[in-house]
């Protein structure tokens, strides 16, 4: 369930974000997030079903400092996954599509 509040708290999955506090909860655990880390959320929430391709999320949450070339966005996303996913290795909210980029359902 998609749900977004005045005080920039949304739901993804079992994951409450709240953006104001750049924390993520899932029960009672809290789990820090960096500025950077909430953009990619947000986006992904945002665009709930549709795939976010790779040069949409650097140009949206990188900026001019992204490389194409780098690996920083796909290392990004893994350390992001480990943090959020209840099981990183079958993630339910940042899912990979396959040469197209990632999507939250």
């Amino acid at each position: 369930v998609g749900i977004k509040n005045s005080d920039g708290e949304f739901q993804m999955d079992d994951l409450r974000i709240v953006a104001s506090e750049l924390r993520a909860y899932r029960g009672s655990t809290e789990i820090q997030l960096s500025p950077r880390d909430l953009k990619v959320l947000r986006l992904l929430h945002e665009r709930r079903g549709k795939v976010v391709d790779r040069n949409t999320l650097a140009d949206e949450v990188w900026g001019v400092d992204y490389f194409p070339e780098s690996r920083a966005l796909d290392q990004h996303i893994s350390q992001l996954r480990k943090r959020i996913e209840a099981d990183p290795a079958s993630p339910r909210i940042i899912r990979t599509v396959h040469g197209a980029g990632y999507r939250y359902e």
